[in-house]
C-alpha cells in the first residue's frame, strides 16, 4: 500500500477500514476482535468513526465500560 493514512494524512497506510475501506496507518487503525462462538474469532480494523458506529461495528457499542457499569448500577438500585 503506497498511500497515506486517510485519517491523519501523515503516516503510510498499512491497512484498510473494515467498515468504509479508507486507508489506515498503524496509529489510526482501531482493533476489534469479533466472535461468533468459541472457535470463531476474527480481528478487524476500523477507522475511528466506523469503530463507534453500532450499525457497522456492533461490538463497539460495548467498549464504554464505565457506561455499562452505570447501567448495571441503576438496574441493581431499582
Amino acid at each position: 500500500m503506497d498511500k497515506k493514512c486517510m485519517v491523519c494524512n501523515k503516516n503510510e497506510a498499512i491497512d484498510e477500514c473494515f467498515g468504509c475501506g479508507v486507508a489506515l496507518c498503524n496509529d489510526c487503525r482501531q482493533l476489534e476482535i469479533w466472535g461468533g462462538g468459541a472457535e470463531d474469532l476474527s480481528v478487524k480494523y476500523f477507522c475511528p468513526v466506523c469503530k463507534e458506529d453500532p450499525e457497522i461495528n456492533p461490538w463497539g457499542a460495548y467498549d464504554n465500560v464505565s457506561q455499562a457499569d452505570n447501567i448495571v448500577h441503576q438496574i441493581n438500585a431499582a
